[in-house]
């Protein structure tokens, strides 16, 4: 019973939305409310217009500051949960001569100088929009790289890239989807810098990506069922399942996948082999762990074979 009840609990909080997630970060709300503060008021407040279902986003800045010239959706909304403007924001508090230098001095001086730092004619604003506007260049790049493969695998499907701003993007990670008549394939897009595959010696294979910005754990089971990796430069993408129990975080921003690929038009012609050290292998012998290894690879074998010849019959 006590497994079951942290089964259920695993799976509601994964299932959480990400801005559930970082309600105990009161700083983006607090930006946001000093963006309401100036933007309510002349009438450049509000949600994107949502003609075909493409475009549902929360209440923001509008008409002001576009992501694109399709778009009304202002990067402004973006301001509280990016980096490079946090920083920015904090290195001009330091320049400012204020004596105090607590999160709540931060915050005051945010709001006594809003207008100068996020208003339409503010000393700072384009600056700021500039410093997001490369995050959202690059995110840009991805995505439609990504549209444009996954429609030339899947020709006479739909598939959906969300506006700016969309809740399904914001909230749930969600990117692109791919519908079909009894399901949906829900997709997150981030870019990868190299893609490795392994084979360890008792026959299993894994997968490591490097990706700067990927954090497998952001992303649920429920909303994101799979994760897409583009390198737009080198043209190559591959796309893995998010099973979230063939998934481990390693450091230096590494990503193993325990399972095979979904799609890829990477060429892996030569896995590397992963090797116990010196001191393990003088022990495996001693154990005579490697006769064992060697009739489990056998017997692996045998049982892939007959794997393999019945889901080609499949096919």
């Amino acid at each position: 019973m006590k497994d079951l009840i942290r089964k259920i609990l695993k799976e509601e909080v994964e299932n959480l939305s990400e801005d559930f997630k970082k309600s105990n970060d009161t700083f983006p709300p607090f930006i946001r409310f000093q963006l309401e503060k100036i933007y309510k008021p002349i009438g450049m407040w509000g949600q994107a217009p949502n003609p075909n279902d493409d475009c549902d986003t929360n209440v923001g800045v509008i008409n002001i500051f576009p992501h694109s010239e399709q778009d009304v959706w202002s990067v402004l909304n973006r301001f509280d949960t990016n980096t490079k403007v946090k920083n920015r924001l904090k290195g001009l508090f330091e320049l400012s001569g204020i004596d105090g230098r607590s999160d709540q001095d931060f915050r005051k001086w945010i709001e006594d100088n809003r207008d100068d730092l996020f208003g339409p004619n503010g000393t700072y604003s384009q600056e700021l929009v500039d410093l997001n506007m490369t995050t959202i260049v690059s995110g840009n790049r991805n995505e439609e790289y990504a549209v444009n493969e996954l429609r030339n695998k899947f020709p006479n499907t739909v598939i959906k890239r969300f506006c700016a701003g969309d809740k399904r993007d914001t909230r749930q990670g969600i990117d692109i989807v791919i519908e079909y008549p009894n399901k949906s394939i829900n997709i997150q897009v981030k870019p990868f810098v190299k893609v490795d595959s392994y084979v360890e010696l008792d026959g299993d294979t894994f997968f490591e990506v490097k990706s700067m910005f990927f954090e497998p754990n952001k992303y649920s089971e429920r909303n994101v069922s799979t994760f897409m990796f583009v390198n737009v430069d080198e043209d190559k993408y591959i796309l893995f399942k998010n099973n979230k129990t063939k998934i481990g975080q390693m450091r230096n921003h590494i990503t193993r996948f325990y399972e095979p690929y979904l799609y890829t038009n990477i060429n892996f012609e030569e896995s590397k082999q992963k090797k116990n050290s010196k001191s393990l292998d003088h022990i495996n012998d001693a154990f005579d762990v490697k006769n064992n290894t060697l009739k489990n690879l056998e017997f692996r074998k045998n049982v892939i074979e007959k794997m393999i010849k019945k889901i080609k019959l499949e096919i």
